[in-house]
């Protein structure tokens, strides 16, 4: 019985963070794909010793995304397995989206949310 309450209350915790976040919308300005070595697993932390080379490394395609809303630029990241499916995004597309800190929390056409990493915010440039 404690388990079911506990659950609920963490799914309850959940939700009205979702809430919570500022939602504003913008249109997709660039997509793209590249491929490269990633760090993981002990050692890749920052924890260990400086000049220690990481223990594990991988392929994985690095998914970059720019998100242009009102004067600003926001560029992210999306670093998964290689050939493992991101955000379907389309440039010129609007994207309904939620910056907190370092994080970007994108809306997909289902109003599934996907969780990206804001890499740079600038100004957008005059035309």
């Amino acid at each position: 019985m404690r388990s079911v309450v506990l659950v609920g209350v963490c799914l309850v915790a959940v939700i009205d963070v979702a809430a919570e976040r500022r939602w504003q919308t913008g249109r997709w300005f660039d997509v793209g794909v590249k491929r490269r070595v990633v760090d993981f697993g002990p050692g890749s932390s920052g924890f260990d010793r400086p000049g220690r080379t990481p223990s594990m490394r991988a392929m994985a395609d690095v998914h970059t995304y720019i998100i242009e809303a009102g004067d600003l630029r926001f560029e992210l990241e999306d670093v998964v397995q290689v050939g493992r499916r991101s955000v379907d995004a389309v440039v010129g597309e609007p994207v309904t989206f939620a910056v907190e800190k370092k994080t970007v929390y994108v809306r997909d056409a289902d109003g599934a949310e996907h969780k990206l990493r804001l890499t740079k915010k600038t100004k957008r440039p005059e035309l």
